[in-house]
């Protein structure tokens, strides 16, 4: 998965490459095959027929498929060695040199003229012409050749190296990067062609041979060829200075190479305990140290318990790692040791993953028993609470490759809950294949997609990799980047070198006498490149910048919009979680990171306020870091922060309304009016009672003359309008929601209300005026002498045009803006822990002015009072038994007083639901039956009386125009005689 991952089968060959290394020292110079000289062992039979006929460099053939097609090659694909690049020239795309240009390919011509240089009697006769570095340095151009040999998987670690050449060759016109004292400086600076004796430029020859298909032949076969075959080209190939180094397990096979002809291989693999310059002072190590991969997750750790205030000893560290791998154990040792240093409580745990310590037959890698005692020692199953026994949530680092399944699953079981987890695997292939697990994991390795390092030619890594892409048909990875910064280093090195010099010998200078000089520079030089800042330590390994570290957070908290690949391996770099989306960030080095680290991490974390430590999720969530906090259930809750794992009840009383999630119980002081709506409906059957009692007594004595002259028919609509109005009480009574209960329904209560008692109180006094208008028609025609019939019916209009008045009124009012059922909070008070009493009431209300609709309807009803009073007033004189001015302006006089009384009081109570509905219930009652009272009860007096003695109905009317004195009579006689006479004098 990992380039700098030695695995099992590489860690299998180093007692075989140290005594080879041994016998290679001992044994005396000499051929080791056909044309191969070297101190090396005689090459194994299996090693020979896999070269075939290939006896040296010159004998290889052209590969008959692309990097990539090679790289795909398995284990039943036979591959013979093969020449794949001979780049000794490039032409510029449009001729100017801005741009890499076409590569030709020259791996036949190449081949000749080796040949020729190696002696060969076919093609001696070609030498001199077809000598490109002769020609070269007649213009003033150096050629130096890069050689590197790799297995057929290794594409990206060779085809960056062509970009990469392809455009130094194609600088300045065609003519190489420029050297010396007259060179602006840097690689594609421009040179003017025969400007001044002395320009000096190089080109390289990017040599590139792939030894054969490892998965087909064996490890061990394929290092014997990768020997054989590096050695023979840097022999043959007379200006050979640099060694571009393998991928992985085959880098081991550059390093006798190297030593033995003492050249530089730039080598790209990460473990520290390749590099030894006091044995092999020629390897360099192009990649950052791999042991410093876990060093920033320990440092934002670090800094997280000195932002705590927490000593770094109450922190458990304990790391996992295998003891058969340089990459794995050299790696975990480095945060092992550097916590220690820190004062981290560590543990470490180290297996060997070969061995067998239960004796099954079965690799301590495979057997899954062994694997899960291993992650109990890692972090111990939790004593129920979700927390490990007797320690804070571990850091844990783990470098493991395939039995990280087991490992995180068996953690999984355990219910641990680490503060942070560090895996070798976060970076690789596996992440990307397991985004369910993967959340806020960390890791590390070389390089992120995310760094913003570029050169002359690309901006970043990603557009390198991004050419790639279009130019050899696959997204690469880092290695990629890796390949194409070397032969860049590589010309800056030799620009370095020669800065001060006007006219360069780069032969001269590069050859055995002064090479060692070379090397010494390399020692001491500092380059920015696209893989970021290059120099050597003291072990020849790049220490220009810190590892790259990640970690799979939220996308929404990285910066970058890019999504493509890994920083060790091609991927999508993206992962799901349910709804949120999971990235690769890169946390360090900070100047290129894109995202700050998540530390603690969620599972570590305390829960939020109103939620708990879910102790199924812990054990059942494959998402081993992320959040394990549930909200509290209905009915209970959680005040503050914390790792319980259940909420608290809410006590006896209290209550979460039905929401999960709360910080508070609560207790709700409602205001309801409780049970006073019994009294309502008693009020509503009294009035009803009273209503019904009128209207039966109007009935059984309607031929009463008290009865007739009142009007009965106007008597059954006060009646029916008291009934109406009384109404009002049962949805008043309703008009009420508790909390969570039906405010719909309340609404609708609030709304109706007031139509009832406004249409039954226009009714009834609608009624009250009609009858009045026509007691009035009645006397005045009684006055005039004249005799007239006013009907009943002839009065109806009235009380239609007041109730269509009042109807349209209220149904604007339903329309536009009707009464709501709300709550308000008056207030909150603690009652002990956890429980709070909120004081609230509610009532109908509007959203707008409701006095806007309220206004016009008592205006109508004032209306109704005053024009009742006129006509009354004006039949004030008629007798008692018959008169209503006075008792309906007791009435009303009695309903004014209600409402001086009844509002003032409202405004008092209008936080108290009770106090409220019995102040309004009571208004409604009383004028309903004060009214009815006032108009009825008299009349059933009168009517059980009787007539005075002797006297008419008519008498008893009192009628004005009954009030005429005999003389008045006598008079109007003598008159009508008089006038009488006039008319016989005139007949006469």
């Amino acid at each position: 998965e990992n380039t700098d991952d030695l695995p099992n089968v590489i860690v299998a060959m180093a007692p075989l490459l140290a005594p080879l290394l041994l016998l290679m020292s001992a044994l005396p110079s000499g051929l080791a095959s056909d044309g191969a000289a070297g101190p090396y062992p005689p090459l194994s039979d299996a090693a020979s027929a896999v070269l075939g006929d290939v006896r040296s460099f010159a004998d290889l053939r052209p590969c008959e498929a692309t990097s990539a097609e090679l790289a795909r090659y398995g284990p039943d694909d036979a591959l013979a060695p093969c020449l794949l690049y001979d780049i000794r020239d490039y032409v510029p795309a449009g001729g100017d040199g801005g741009s890499p240009g076409r590569r030709r390919d020259q791996a036949d011509e190449a081949r000749e003229d080796d040949r020729v240089e190696s002696g060969d009697s076919t093609t001696s006769g070609r030498a001199a012409a077809a000598d490109p570095a002769r020609s070269l340095e007649s213009e003033g151009t150096a050629e130096v050749s890069l050689v590197q040999v790799t297995p057929s998987n290794c594409n990206n670690h060779r085809d960056g190296a062509v970009t990469s050449v392809g455009l130094l060759n194609s600088s300045n016109a065609g003519r190489g990067f420029g050297i010396g004292y007259r060179s602006a400086g840097d690689v594609s600076s421009g040179l003017a062609l025969g400007r001044e004796e002395g320009d000096r430029s190089v080109k390289f020859r990017l040599v590139s041979i792939v030894g054969g298909n490892p998965a087909n032949v064996g490890n061990d076969v394929f290092t014997e060829v990768h020997v054989f075959l590096l050695d023979s080209a840097i022999r043959q190939i007379g200006n050979a200075a640099f060694i571009l180094g393998s991928c992985s397990f085959a880098s081991w096979a550059d390093k006798p190479v190297a030593l033995e002809n003492r050249k530089v291989v730039l080598s790209q693999v990460g473990p520290p305990g390749f590099y030894d310059p006091a044995s092999n002072p020629y390897v360099f190590g192009i990649h950052v140290n791999s042991d410093t991969y876990p060093l920033p997750a320990l440092s934002a750790l670090t800094f997280r318990l000195q932002a705590e205030g927490r000593a770094t000893s109450t922190q458990q560290v304990r790391a996992l790692y295998r003891d058969r791998s340089e990459f794995f154990k050299s790696t975990c040792e480095s945060a092992v040791n550097a916590a220690r240093q820190r004062g981290f409580d560590v543990t470490a745990i180290e297996y060997n993953p070969d061995g067998d310590d239960d004796g099954d037959g079965v690799p301590n890698s495979q057997d899954d028993e062994h694997v899960r005692a291993l992650a109990d020692r890692l972090c111990p199953p939790s004593d129920g609470d979700g927390t490990p026994r007797g320690t804070h949530h571990p850091a844990i680092f783990a470098c493991v490759n395939q039995e990280v399944d087991v490992v995180i699953g068996r953690l999984r079981e355990n219910g641990c809950r680490p503060v942070s987890a560090w895996f070798t695997t976060a970076t690789w292939g596996w992440a990307t294949a397991n985004p369910e697990t993967i959340p806020y994991f960390q890791g590390g390795g070389q390089w992120h997609e995310n760094f913003k390092y570029g050169d002359e030619f690309f901006e970043s890594g990603q557009a390198v990799l991004d050419y790639g892409l279009e130019e050899y048909g696959y997204l690469g990875n880092y290695d990629h980047v890796v390949s194409y910064a070397m032969p860049m280093f590589l010309a800056k090195l030799l620009q370095s070198y020669f800065r001060v010099q006007d006219s360069p010998d780069v032969a001269a200078s590069l050859g055995d006498g002064n090479y060692e000089i070379i090397r010494r520079h390399l020692m001491n030089i500092n380059v920015d490149t696209i893989f970021g800042p290059v120099s050597f330590n003291e072990y020849q390994r790049n220490n220009g910048r810190g590892a790259a570290g990640t970690q799979w957070i939220p996308a929404s908290s990285v910066s970058s919009s890019s999504s493509r690949g890994s920083n060790e391996d091609s991927g999508e770099g993206e992962t799901t979680d349910e709804a949120t989306v999971f990235k690769q960030g890169c946390v360090s080095p900070l100047d290129q990171a894109n995202t700050a680290i998540v530390i603690p991490s969620p599972s570590s974390s305390d829960c939020d306020a109103g939620s708990y430590v879910n102790r199924l999720s812990i054990e059942s969530e494959p998402a081993l870091l992320a959040t394990k906090c549930a909200a509290c259930p209905a009915d209970t809750f959680m005040s503050v922060p914390s790792s319980e794992v259940q909420c608290a009840a809410c006590p006896e009383g209290s209550s979460t309304m039905d929401e999960s999630g709360s910080t508070r119980c609560v207790t709700v002081e409602q205001n309801l009016i409780g049970g006073l709506e019994y009294m309502g409906y008693v009020l509503v059957a009294i009035s009803w009672s009273m209503s019904l009692g009128y209207l039966a007594w109007v009935m059984l004595n309607r031929k009463n003359s008290v009865v007739k002259i009142s009007q009965p028919e106007f008597l059954v609509m006060m009646c029916v309008g008291a009934m109406i109005s009384s109404s009002a009480i049962i949805p008043w009574s309703n008009a009420q929601a508790s909390v969570g209960g039906d405010v719909d329904a309340a609404s609708r209560n609030c709304m109706t209300w007031p139509w009832l008692y406004s249409i039954g109180w226009t009714l009834m006094f609608s009624s009250l005026t009609a009858k009045s208008v026509r007691l009035n028609m009645v006397a005045t025609n009684s006055m005039n002498m004249q005799r007239k019939t006013v009907n009943a019916k002839d009065m109806y209009f009235i009380v239609v045009i007041v109730l269509l008045l009042d109807i349209a009124i209220l149904t604007a009012w339903t329309v536009v803006d009707p009464l709501q059922w709300t709550r308000s909070v008056v207030g909150t008070s603690v009652a002990e822990a956890g429980v709070v009493t909120i004081d609230s009431f509610g009532k109908c209300g509007s959203s707008g002015n409701m006095f806007a609709f309220l206004g016009p309807i008592i205006a109508v009803h004032v209306t109704l009072i005053a024009v009742t009073l006129g006509l009354l007033w004006k039949v004030r004189n008629i007798g008692d038994r018959y008169q209503e001015f006075k008792y309906v302006a007791i009435a009303s006089v009695y309903i004014c007083e209600l409402l001086l009384l009844g509002v003032p009081i409202l405004v008092a109570v209008q936080d108290s639901a009770p106090a409220r509905y019995i102040v309004i219930t009571g208004v409604i009652f009383l004028s309903d039956t004060g009214v009815m009272a006032f108009i009825f009860l008299p009349k059933i007096k009168y009517a059980k009386e009787g007539l005075p003695e002797g006297m008419t109905v008519v008498e008893s009317m009192n009628l004005p125009s009954l009030k005429i004195s005999f003389k008045s009579i006598i008079q109007l006689m003598d008159k009508r005689i008089l006038s009488q006479g006039k008319e016989i004098e005139k007949l006469k």
